[in-house]
């Protein structure tokens, strides 16, 4: 069920990331207005559910498998080092959104630049666990191990964006979403 729920957040994310990349495309060729606040709801969003609630639940499968599995100790940790250089990542693309957004002057180029590398990173980080880390624990773990880390994850806050009812600040998003 936990990892059944983790492949679904990434599925959500995987498509947040390509509503972000039409935007850089749009951003790119100078088509039409930048829809910044559109943008910055998306970044705030990844920002939330994954510093709340997406990792700490992977954390839990990850340490798990460090503490089962030690030889898995070095894939973990570099997980986790990945998890804090996109936290980072992510709230310095949203305070420069912010910036943009109390009316500060940044070059279009430099903002496809951050976004380019914001989406880039946050991708590879969806690929590498979904091709890599949960086949791996997939394949690693018993019916126990399951057991163990379900019985440490607890439902969650019913999700603003995709859970049954969208919460007021995503409903554009939501919106866009289902175009």
């Amino acid at each position: 069920m936990m990892l059944k729920n983790i492949h679904q957040e990434h599925s959500q994310m995987a498509r947040l990331l390509r509503l972000l990349r039409d935007k850089l495309r749009i951003i790119e060729k100078g088509e039409r207005e930048v829809e910044y606040p559109l943008i910055k709801v998306v970044v705030e969003y990844l920002q939330t559910r994954a510093d709340k609630y997406h990792h700490p639940k992977e954390d839990i499968l990850y340490h798990h498998l460090v503490a089962h599995y030690p030889e898995q100790a070095k894939l973990v940790d570099d997980l986790e080092k990945d998890h804090q250089a996109l936290a980072a990542l992510t709230e310095q693309f949203a305070d420069t959104l912010t910036m943009i957004l109390m009316d500060a002057v940044i070059p279009l180029d430099m903002l496809a630049q951050s976004l380019t590398e914001f989406v880039d990173r946050q991708q590879a980080h969806l690929e590498f666990e979904e091709r890599e880390v949960l086949p791996l624990i997939q394949k690693l773990f018993t019916d126990q191990d399951w057991q163990a880390v379900n019985s440490q994850w607890h439902d969650e806050q019913p999700d603003p964006l995709f859970g049954e009812r969208v919460e007021k600040r995503y409903e554009v998003l939501a919106q866009r979403l289902a175009m």
